[in-house]
């Protein structure tokens, strides 16, 4: 007993520093502010703009029909997404670069605790690999993201926790919060609808391999599958009655054959994107492929 008091101690103490060096690499946004080092491509020169305009621009909570003035003679209110996020928020309540900086530690905190509890609830469970839990957390939430994904990939683990707490019937109302609050800070459309799709595929493994319908855990999808789709009203409006012509319909760029798309998937994953460089090439993915093979082996 007094072993694993000593190490639930010093595992908090250890959690005080990463979070401590989480809040160190994110201090930069807040002492320079807007001499700060951001991302310019699809960041600085749109999605901030973007809030600053909607935020502006009094249509904030818009009728679906209502249009923003103030780019290109008029834009529809849906072309600049929810009021349901909490990103467009954000920029509504505070200076952009403030709201830029909120932004990266909340994603960022809510990484490293997500990824926290589902290593130590269901992956590293031993009270002795409270460093290894911890380290694994801290590398994800510094993973380099689209700032304007939000928890759309760095909230992953925290879904994937409340959802395998579920489908083990282990559960309580924070699993179900956590469910309910994921959508107003993420993306559907950006991460969460495969994510959405695998967690499905996973319960009908369950039907299928386990004869075990778990009602629960299939209840827990379609409700935050239902949430998602309350918050991207706008988004299910447009692709429903919306006469506008979607811009993505001139980019010859965008227009991926089956077979192109694919191709394109695999050189990411390689060698990352653009929006997210991790140069994780040469390091993280040959250790990924490693502990892949160990893990085959060892059920052979």
């Amino acid at each position: 007993m007094f072993i694993l008091e000593r190490l639930k101690k010093k595992e908090t103490i250890y959690l005080f520093i990463a979070l401590f060096l989480l809040l160190l690499y994110v201090s930069p946004l807040y002492i320079l502010k807007e001499d700060a080092h951001i991302r310019v491509h699809d960041n600085l020169d749109s999605n901030i703009a973007w809030y600053k305009v909607l935020a502006e621009s009094g249509e904030i909570n818009g009728e679906v029909d209502a249009t923003v003035p103030q780019i290109i003679n008029g834009l529809p209110r849906d072309a600049y997404g929810t009021e349901w996020s909490g990103i467009v928020w954000l920029h509504a309540l505070f200076p952009s670069m403030t709201a830029y900086a909120l932004s990266q530690t909340i994603t960022r905190v809510v990484a490293f605790f997500g990824m926290y509890l589902l290593l130590r609830k269901h992956f590293i469970c031993d009270e002795k690999a409270y460093l290894i839990r911890i380290g694994v957390s801290l590398a994800f939430a510094l993973t380099p993201f689209w700032p304007s994904g939000m928890l759309s990939t760095l909230g992953y683990p925290l879904a994937l926790w409340a959802f395998l707490n579920i489908r083990k019937r282990d559960f309580s109302w924070k699993e179900w919060i956590t469910l309910a609050l994921l959508p107003l800070y993420s993306s559907f459309v950006l991460g969460f609808f495969f994510f959405l799709v695998a967690v499905a595929c996973l319960w009908l493994y369950d039907v299928i391999v386990k004869r075990d319908w778990n009602l629960p855990f299939l209840g827990s999808i379609a409700f935050m599958t239902g949430i998602f789709l309350m918050v991207e009203y706008r988004l299910v409006y447009s692709m429903i009655n919306s006469q506008e012509t979607m811009h993505r319909v001139e980019f010859v760029s965008s227009r991926h054959e089956f077979w192109h798309s694919i191709r394109l998937s695999l050189k990411n994953f390689v060698l990352g994107h653009n929006h997210v460089m991790t140069v994780h090439t040469f390091i993280i993915l040959p250790i990924l492929l490693l502990v892949f093979a160990i893990v085959l082996w060892r059920r052979n």
